[in-house]
């Protein structure tokens, strides 16, 4: 996702159901996640650099969160303020969780099918996937390797519990 202009979320019937659109890079930079109609869903824009950088979490344009994220060798613990979102995951691996409190928002795994590398995402809550999807692409940009390096292509698919 993060070396792609956009990408498409598909559900687990490989039916398109957003566009994830922007690049990062960039104080400022934009992420957004658009339902499949073109209707602006969310957004993350970068506020800060650095060994702990930070983002700002917009739902319908309104701001709802400011996501810091803490490294720890091959563990990543990421806090959503105001949200009260907590995740943690491998980044080697590409396993996380979001909870709130202990309330599991989101499962991320990467999985190889036949037809591809894909990050699955099973989401509890649909009013939580445009912003789970923003989480989703600042992990996939956290994860890249150096230049030089092979990158892996991803598809989305969402799965409902």
């Amino acid at each position: 996702m993060a070396h792609q202009g956009a990408s498409t979320v598909t559900d687990k019937n490989s039916q398109a159901v957003y566009l994830v659109v922007g690049k990062w890079g960039r104080h400022n930079d934009v992420l957004s996640v658009y339902a499949i109609s073109g209707e602006l869903l969310a957004e993350i824009k970068q506020t800060g650099f650095g060994i702990f950088p930070s983002f700002n979490l917009y739902l319908h344009n309104q701001h709802v969160g400011r996501l810091k994220r803490y490294h720890f060798g091959k563990k990543d613990l990421l806090l959503v303020r105001k949200l009260n979102w907590m995740i943690i995951g491998d980044i080697y691996s590409f396993n996380y969780r979001i909870y709130h409190r202990k309330d599991l928002i989101m499962q991320l795994a990467e999985v190889s099918l036949l037809t591809g590398n894909y990050l699955e995402l099973k989401i509890t809550a649909e009013k939580d996937e445009p912003l789970c999807l923003c989480i989703v692409a600042i992990l996939d940009y956290f994860a890249q390797k150096p230049i030089g390096k092979q990158q892996k292509n991803y598809n989305l698919n969402i799965k409902f519990d």
